[in-house]
């Protein structure tokens, strides 16, 4: 049973870090658009 305990622990620790991976990835895909839409604001600011 301590065999069981062990395995199911390394996958809670290995599923949190997964976790912890999408929120980071989120968040830069959010960084990312905000980038493009400042970028898209100079272009039009540009011609105004």
């Amino acid at each position: 049973m301590g065999q069981n305990e062990h395995s199911l622990q390394k996958i809670r620790e290995e599923f949190a870090k997964f976790e912890k991976t999408m929120e980071e990835l989120y968040f830069l895909k959010l960084v990312a658009q905000d980038l493009k839409s400042f970028r898209e604001m100079i272009k039009l600011k540009k011609y105004d």
